[in-house]
């Protein structure tokens, strides 16, 4: 229930945005690449914002992590001070530019979309992505003894209290998708106040709406730094004020759009969703009629059952093998761990590349053929051209799921006895979603090329590049790959075995055999540099970007922090660095131990 709380809350988070933006596009005439300025201003603002925060710590304007004598109200303004001078003058930034670019978008409607598309972009990236990796890196922790782990007391008491807030109530899942939809409502006000000063282009006469929308972000970030300070225990007190901030600029806001000639358009939005329905429908009679869904049926299936099965059998088909038997000897006892590793290799390994492969001919294979033009001129939305295409490849990969899931199930009950079914459900959501990235990727090619090569081609850059952004040290959980991290941890979590947080990109991680292996090999002698621990953990099985960021960012900081006679005191601020700190030391404890 608790995950799936949080999965809901998640997921609401990130989609929430963009349903709001298709409705009020719905209502008013306003284009959606408003929606990505809106975004680019969010994103630009904080390339800004970040580093001045670091450097206004480094000068002693705000307290470094874990200082307590610094005044609380002065953080506070400070804080809410660069963020509204940041995303305000951003915002205003990107007014100025329509203004010379397109002035006919400067339009009510037109500033309430941009404010969308900038607390829309936060909500999903601060909101969704940073919720979903606390959550997952979180998730392993619960019921494990902290004290256990080696950490400072202080820290372990901030891990505590995270994992107790985590785990008291479902409900509080949907704390920060209030939080986000009060935050947009939010932006939308501080877009709306920017907007008022270039709508009648008489800046010189207006431009003071600019330092109010900033005053007003500033007011708003020191009412919610003050009172997490004052409040922080009592969560829904604190989230009562942060919207009675909010509640001003909203019904100044409604007033405004009273005030404005807003036309409405007239649409049968019935009618657009028995077309999508129809076109929906025809997508499957296709992949039926072209055989792809029995192809991708027996494929999923095969992976399915073949996971455990391999994992049951891989022993004797070594020791069948002449000259493997050395290496069976070194295989522990298979168990439902293994099943659950190998059946995320198998699916992740191959499950990306037939999904970029059979999406991206769905569009640029119509208009080769002429056969898009021809469609788009009758009354078909083109929403729901594009939509009932992704949505026939999304039944069709959930059909392929359900298969692959009873198979995998099946086999590994019978071989390896207990599987919690409700963890092993939510293990298959995660990698539906993690695939149906894959999905978005090559449709967007097939929408963006001419030919159905350069569809292919574009699909999988796209796709290669979402994989190695993550594998950013830190940043990797933020990308589709976290999903997979997730669904690593949530799989061990339902076979009885612990989890890695360092799993990710295009399969799990290093299996126990391959860790025996190389603990036989090295004679349990850990390497004394970086370079060395770097090669040690590609024998190891983990890929050459996952190495180098784990013998970087761990290896070389346990031996800096040994060197310096210091502890990892404020060196973990989140939980996500936390799983990565703790699954390292127990991979090393591994190949030390017997």
């Amino acid at each position: 229930m608790l995950i799936l709380a949080y999965l809901l809350s998640i997921f609401l988070m990130i989609s929430l945005p963009v349903l709001f933006a298709a409705g009020w596009r719905r209502m008013h005439p306003t284009p959606w690449v408003l929606f990505c300025l809106g975004s680019l201003t969010f994103f630009l603002s904080q390339v800004v914002h970040l580093p001045l925060n670091h450097w206004l710590t480094t000068i002693g304007m705000l307290p470094p992590t874990g200082e307590t004598t610094f005044p609380v109200w002065r953080t506070a303004l400070t804080l809410g001070l660069t963020a509204g001078l940041c995303e305000e003058l951003a915002r205003a930034g990107g007014y100025a530019f329509l203004q010379k670019w397109k002035p006919a978008w400067l339009r009510f409607q037109d500033g309430v979309m941009l404010g969308l598309g900038h607390g829309g972009f936060e909500a999903m990236a601060i909101g969704g992505v940073l919720t979903a990796a606390g959550v997952s890196a979180l998730l392993p922790l619960i019921g494990t003894d902290l004290t256990t782990l080696g950490l400072p007391p202080a820290q372990i008491e901030n891990i505590q209290f995270q994992l107790d807030s985590l785990t008291a109530n479902p409900l509080y899942a949907g704390i920060p998708l209030l939080e986000r939809l009060i935050a947009m409502a939010a932006h939308v006000s501080f877009s709306v106040l920017v907007w008022q000063a270039f709508a009648r282009g008489q800046f010189r006469r207006d431009w003071f709406f600019i330092p109010l929308a900033i005053l007003y972000h500033t007011l708003l970030d020191f009412v919610a730094v003050m009172g997490v300070n004052y409040f922080g225990e009592n969560i829904f007190l604190l989230e009562l004020m942060f919207a009675g901030v909010v509640l001003p600029g909203a019904g100044w806001v409604l007033w405004r759009a009273r005030q404005e000639p807003v036309p409405h358009l007239a649409g049968n939005l019935r009618g657009e969703w028995r077309v999508f329905w129809i076109a929906t429908a025809k997508e499957f009679r296709q992949l039926w009629r072209t055989n792809r869904l029995l192809v991708m049926g027996a494929v999923f299936l095969i992976f399915g059952m073949g996971s455990p099965l391999l994992a049951k059998l891989t022993p004797e088909i070594l020791r069948s093998v002449e000259g493997a038997e050395l290496f069976a000897d070194l295989i522990p006892t298979p168990t439902a761990g293994d099943a659950m590793a190998q059946y995320l290799k198998n699916l992740s390994q191959f499950g990306f590349i037939l999904a970029v492969l059979l999406v991206m001919g769905t569009v640029v294979g119509e208009k080769e053929r002429g056969i898009v033009p021809m469609i788009l001129s009758k009354p078909m939305p083109r929403w729901a051209f594009i939509l009932s295409k992704f949505a026939a490849q999304g039944g069709m990969y959930l059909g392929g799921f359900v298969l692959a899931g009873a198979g995998a199930y099946y086999y590994t009950v019978i071989l390896f006895g207990a599987l919690d079914f409700g963890g092993f459900v939510l293990l298959n959501g995660l990698l539906f979603l993690w695939l149906m990235t894959f999905v978005v990727m090559g449709l967007l090619g097939s929408v963006l090329a001419r030919s159905t090569v350069a569809a292919g081609g574009i699909g999988l850059g796209l796709s290669v590049g979402l994989m190695l952004l993550g594998s950013l040290p830190q940043y990797g959980a933020l990308f589709p790959g976290g999903l997979l991290t997730w669904a690593t941890q949530v799989g061990m979590k339902a076979a009885g075995a612990s989890a890695s947080a360092l799993s990710g990109g295009l399969g799990a991680s290093p299996t126990l055999a391959q860790v025996t292996a190389v603990k036989h090999r090295y004679a349990g002698a850990l390497p004394a540099t970086v370079r060395e621990f770097e090669g040690f953990l590609r024998d190891a099985g983990f890929s050459r970007t996952d190495a180098t960021a784990i013998a970087s960012h761990g290896f070389k900081g346990s031996l800096q922090r040994e060197a310096d006679g210091g502890d990892a005191e404020g060196e973990l601020d989140t939980g996500l660095l936390l799983s990565a700190r703790v699954a390292l030391e127990q991979f090393r404890a591994t190949l030390i131990g017997g």
